[in-house]
């Protein structure tokens, strides 16, 4: 049967996402990452999850402001875990982007 004349729809591909290391966090002279997004990963498992640690980190900054504004003291801890936070949602978004574009990038290419 042609193509055009069928019923069923197109097999859709997953898209997943890309090998992104975060944190600048080598293991060894050979610039191997500690801390990794997964290539292979589901892009929507990954912003999902990129979702739910914003939300987190729009948490702790929310307390972290309170805090400050009622003088109380801040520690370097909560500020760290801030950042790791934040680096590990960019880390995520970047390997769901990275992703996405090598799909469309394969995708032209056929």
């Amino acid at each position: 049967m042609h193509p055009k004349n069928s019923t069923t729809p197109p097999a859709a591909q997953a898209l997943l996402t890309v090998h992104v290391g975060f944190c600048e966090t080598p293991i060894d002279n050979r610039g191997i990452q500690m801390l990794a997004i997964a290539a292979g990963t589901n892009v929507e498992d990954a912003l999902q999850t990129a979702k739910v640690l914003s939300s987190g980190l729009g948490q702790i900054c929310r307390h972290l402001h309170d805090s400050l504004n009622m003088g109380e003291l801040a520690y370097c801890d909560g500020v760290a875990a801030l950042g790791f936070l934040a680096e590990t949602v960019s880390a995520l978004v970047w390997a769901a982007e990275k992703g996405i574009e090598a799909y469309a990038a394969e995708g032209s290419a056929q």
